[in-house]
């Protein structure tokens, strides 16, 4: 059982990064030429993200075999 507790932390910790920076760099990316901040930009953005982490996590937490 040991490995499998390791196991879900380290998808906890991944999946925090993942989210932390994902948000952080659409953030950053959301504002046109003149510094206005684009929330539908944004919410696009963050919907990738999220999709892109989805899709990974499904990937990784399929039975091997």
């Amino acid at each position: 059982m040991k490995p499998y507790s390791w196991d879900a932390k380290r998808q906890l910790i991944w999946l925090a990064g993942g989210l932390t920076l994902g948000t952080l760099m659409a953030y950053q990316d959301a504002h046109d030429d003149d510094g206005t901040f684009v929330p539908r930009f944004f919410i696009f953005m963050e919907s990738l993200v999220l999709i892109i982490i989805g899709l990974l996590f499904y990937i990784y937490s399929r039975k091997k075999g």
